[in-house]
């Protein structure tokens, strides 16, 4: 995958990280929250069309109305900016899932981050998830503009409501939320019955191993978990990919199968024909589908895979 932004490498940094990715960055106050989702302070008026705001780096003081505003990562940050109707004009890490829908005015910039190429796009907003390393929070960005962090360990719709609260664009974030919830209701009413088959997502890495997907923060486990699925786990979490040959079998109990990568030669074709994966009965009797990385992002991943889960359900 480009960028080094993998799903492997993005999962394994949460492990890593440990008690640095939430607590161990400088200008957080001892007391405050473990977690961007946890904190939902209101924002305070401030002078010149600005508001303070209390998140886990500490207060940050945020324009009411941005003008200029860099997602640093493509996935979860850039989703997030686009459906709270921010001015977008600058992401980082370049895998554009298709279906998000990426506004015009918004350019790719380098990754691992280029804090001089972002002084030059003059961004007065931020939004970055919350991982200290050179393709996320890299040390002096928050010197660049107000940064708003996004927790990578909290779920998407959490993530969301609390941006939209530190923003004051809650109308915006109710509207989204309310399109995924219809969403969720009309698979609901579809496939009451399929729903309780076993379903599994996995995410077929490069290196041909699979990583069990149903787990949480994962963003089409959560679309699964909401709509009632009834979810087949082959892994103990999204930070231990096993071998396919060790995988394959227990996938032979699931009805139907998710199958997410980010390579572009996985197709149909190739699942079918590969010598483990093809043994699967879900991928040899075509009850499955194919798409790109659903691990995370944010409500349009979300949207996303609420569709492929009631395309896999017509099976």
């Amino acid at each position: 995958m480009r960028d080094g932004l993998s799903r492997r490498v993005f999962f394994g940094s949460l492990a890593a990280g440990g008690g640095a990715l939430l607590l161990g960055c400088g200008g957080r106050d001892a007391g405050s929250q473990s977690s961007a989702g946890d904190v939902t302070s209101a924002p305070v008026p401030g002078s010149s069309g600005t508001s303070m705001v209390t998140t886990p780096r500490g207060r940050v003081t945020v324009p009411l109305q941005p003008e200029r505003v860099i997602a640093i990562d493509s996935r979860q940050d850039l989703e997030i900016a686009i459906a709270l109707e921010l001015p977008v004009v600058g992401y980082t890490s370049h895998v554009i899932r298709p279906w998000v829908p990426l506004p015009a005015t918004a350019e790719p910039l380098r990754s691992p981050v280029d804090l001089v190429e972002l002084v030059r796009a003059e961004p007065d907003l931020v939004i970055c998830t919350d991982i200290e390393s050179p393709y996320w929070f890299p040390s002096g960005l928050d010197s660049v503009a107000p940064v708003l962090p996004v927790d990578p360990r909290a779920e998407w719709d959490s993530n969301l409501r609390t941006l939209a609260g530190w923003l004051g664009r809650e109308a915006a974030a109710d509207t989204v939320l309310g399109r995924y919830r219809e969403r969720v209701e009309r698979v609901r009413r579809r496939h009451a019955d399929a729903l309780t088959d076993p379903i599994a997502v996995v995410g077929l890495n490069t290196d041909d191993t699979l990583t069990d997907l149903g787990h949480s923060p994962s963003v089409v486990a959560q679309a699964a978990r909401d709509t009632g699925a009834h979810m087949l786990h082959f892994g103990v979490d999204l930070q231990s990919p096993l071998d396919v040959s060790t995988a394959a079998p227990a996938l032979g109990a699931t009805q139907r199968l998710i199958v997410a990568s980010d390579d572009p030669d996985v197709d149909a074709d190739y699942l079918r024909e590969h010598p483990a994966l093809g043994t699967i009965p879900a991928i040899a009797e075509n009850r499955f589908a194919v798409t790109a990385d659903l691990s995370y992002g944010s409500v349009y991943t979300a949207l996303e895979s609420l569709s492929l889960l009631d395309e896999v359900l017509r099976r």
